[in-house]
């Protein structure tokens, strides 16, 4: 890898993603650089479809375009896209991740460096994600279906790329690759969704959209914020945590299915999953899901308990759900 482009890398994770500054890292060497930059373009996708205000469509899908392009195999004369995005990069409004998009060029010499087998593998799922976002740029959320489908786009794409990637990189044998790759999208399902409930009220006081299915479920954004309207708002959040919960048994099934030398990315699947069952405790039955004065997280000690050990505390909480 060339040295400047993967420092920054390291440098701009985290400024940009506590959670995954944390586990990045954990993963095994074969592996690690390659997710850090597929994570990193991702995000400069993400910047895009989600920290533009005030939104405009049609400016957000041509840069999202054009990140799709530039981490495309094919060869091209960039510098306009890079000229381009670094121009909008201005109209996100978080300094750092405003400060990573503007870096785009930097990201990318560092993804030129990757296999080319790897880079073919990142952009297919790049492409998978973008053209989502843009589906659901205009659409609403509305149904439980529509919800699988929004986040499988958002982070069930994520859970595809890490998957044939390890399957690449990592003798596994067939069996285990079909239970793989049967449930690598319902992984990704389990930490969206955990996000999508935990920051509902956020989204609703403070952004233009939000992700929770009202129509499935009966309820109205001025109803889940109203506190004389608690008793629909607890039935809302008690039927988006039963809907999570049907994500957990295939959790087990994916980390059970990873090979003894996978060290690594066994604990990065671990930390992470015990993290969102984790938060689903701290969300069940909670009020202040929706009249807190900030998003509820799991306290200082879980988080060390968790680090402690990550794979007794997934496998412990997760024992609680029914396969």
């Amino acid at each position: 890898m060339t040295a400047e482009p993967m420092n920054y890398a390291r440098k701009i994770l985290k400024k940009v993603s506590r959670s995954f500054a944390l586990t990045i890292p954990m993963l095994d060497d074969q592996i690690k650089d390659e997710v850090l930059l597929a994570y990193l373009q991702d995000r400069i996708l993400d910047n895009f479809e989600d920290e533009i205000y005030p939104p405009d469509l049609k400016l957000q899908k041509d840069l999202m375009d054009r990140v799709s392009r530039i981490f495309s195999p094919v060869v091209y004369d960039r510098s306009s896209d890079f000229e381009i995005i670094k121009k909008n990069s201005s109209l996100i409004e978080d300094s750092s991740l405003q400060e990573l998009t503007r870096n785009i060029d930097l990201v990318y010499q560092g993804y030129q460096s990757l296999e080319p087998k790897i880079q073919q593998v990142s952009h297919k799922w790049l492409q998978e994600m973008n053209q989502g976002m843009q589906k659901y740029l205009k659409k609403e959320v509305e149904t439980f279906a529509e919800l699988d489908e929004y986040c499988y786009y958002v982070a069930g794409t994520v859970g595809g790329f890490l998957t044939e990637t390890i399957i690449y990189k990592f003798e596994i044998d067939q069996q285990n690759q079909k239970l793989l790759m049967d449930n690598f999208n319902q992984a990704g399902l389990f930490l969206q969704k955990v996000n999508l409930i935990r920051d509902i009220r956020e989204d609703l006081e403070s952004r233009d959209k939000h992700f929770w299915p009202l129509k499935d479920l009966g309820i109205s954004e001025a109803e889940l914020a109203d506190p004389e309207c608690r008793e629909q708002a607890m039935q809302a959040l008690e039927q988006m945590l039963l809907d999570l919960k049907n994500h957990i048994p295939a959790l087990k099934k994916y980390y059970q299915a990873l090979p003894e030398e996978l060290k690594g990315y066994k604990k990065f699947f671990a930390v992470n999953n015990a993290l969102g069952l984790a938060t689903l405790d701290k969300l069940n039955n909670n009020p202040e899901v929706f009249y807190g004065d900030k998003p509820v997280k799991t306290s200082k000690l879980t988080f060390l308990n968790i680090m402690r050990s990550p794979e007794k505390y997934f496998f412990k909480h997760a024992a609680r759900i029914k396969d």
